[in-house]
């Protein structure tokens, strides 16, 4: 009895197992055997940005808005709300590492009306401020200086490679 295998998540797959006969390899073959294919669709970064619960789109826009929080009644609720924003955001990066550093943190900032001094403000103070518990927490982890010289490099390592990358198509 085969063992049923767990799906990933936002992976859709198709088993081409079912489909393709095994393929039997000569012993003096040079090739490697042909294995079955499996065709996987990868959900793109804006529909899982969108699937944040203040992320939406509206009319006038043909991109989302990155901060269309729900209604709050008063600035506890408010700040508990910011808090359950920035921990949705924290996982939805967890669960997608290759997304890390493409400017969603940037976008949600930019979409923040900060001119709104009513009880709303609680949504941002309890956003940014479990955002900094995080990093925080984060910190601690590892040696932040040889991290950001690392990063540093690799930046570094990037202008050079598209610079001769450049000068050979000249």
């Amino acid at each position: 009895m085969a063992k049923s295998v767990r799906p990933m998540p936002n992976i859709e797959s198709t088993p081409s197992h079912s489909k393709v006969k095994p393929v039997r390899q000569v012993i003096d073959s040079p090739q490697q055997p042909a294995l079955p294919r499996s065709r996987y669709r990868f959900i793109a970064l804006v529909t899982k940005e969108i699937r944040l619960p203040f992320v939406r789109y509206i009319p006038g826009r043909n991109h989302p808005h990155y901060w269309q929080p729900e209604e709050t009644q008063d600035y506890e609720e408010a700040c508990f709300l910011g808090r359950q924003y920035a921990a949705h955001l924290a996982q939805l990066l967890k669960n997608n590492q290759l997304h890390i550093g493409r400017g969603l943190l940037h976008r949600i900032a930019r979409d923040i009306d900060y001119s709104d001094g009513s009880h709303r403000r609680g949504l941002r103070l309890g956003f940014f401020n479990y955002l900094e518990v995080l990093l925080g927490l984060a910190g601690r982890r590892l040696n932040l200086y040889r991290h950001v010289e690392a990063v540093h490099q690799l930046h570094r390592s990037l202008s050079v490679l598209a610079w001769l990358e450049r000068k050979r198509k000249r």
